[in-house]
Order: C-alpha cells, then sequence, then structure tokens
C-alpha cells in the first residue's frame, strides 16, 4: 500500500528528513522524504497497512526544542504518475 504524507509544523532545519528515514528503515519500508517549498515536509513510502500505522505513530513527534509536528495530512494509494521516478526498494532524504 502507498501513502503520502504532508507534514506541518518545524519540521525543516532540525533533523526531521533524518528521523524519518530512520524510522523508514527500522520498519523496512522503502520510498522518500524531501523539504517543501511551503515548509511542509512531503513522505511518499510504500508498505503493509500495519506497518504504515506504526509509521505514522513514528513520525508524529514533538521534541521541546526541536522538531514540532503539528498536523500530517495523509492520503492512501498515491497517485502513480506523482511517484512513477521513486524507488521503494530503499528509503532516501531527496534534497
Amino acid at each position: 500500500m502507498k501513502a503520502t504524507y504532508i507534514v506541518h509544523g518545524f519540521v525543516q532545519g532540525v533533523g526531521y528528513r533524518a528521523y524519518v528515514k530512520g524510522i523508514a528503515e527500522k520498519l523496512n519500508i522503502g520510498g522518500m522524504v524531501m523539504n517543501q517549498e511551503d515548509g511542509s515536509v512531503l513522505i511518499i513510502v510504500d508498505g503493509e497497512e500495519t506497518i504504515l500505522k506504526q509509521f505514522e505513530e513514528g513520525i508524529n513527534i514533538s521534541i521541546k526544542y526541536g522538531t514540532q509536528v503539528h498536523d500530517i495530512e495523509k492520503q492512501y494509494e498515491a497517485d502513480e504518475n506523482n511517484d512513477a521516478d521513486i524507488d521503494f526498494s530503499t528509503f532516501q532524504i531527496v534534497k
């Protein structure tokens, strides 16, 4: 199952993308994470539904003096046209 997340909050410049990559690798799911111009972070992943629920719990963090996730928009079964260039065999940070 593919899922797209747009994470809003104080999530750029605080190591959030590396944190997300660590969670994805721990759960053995592939995809990508990247900063967006509006200050949010885009995440596209592919994994089993139960694993994606664990992933969602992991990425929804708030650390004093660091990452502050305020809202996560999610969409399951992402449009295939949007993720045609993503290698789901690994998880990558896109710059």
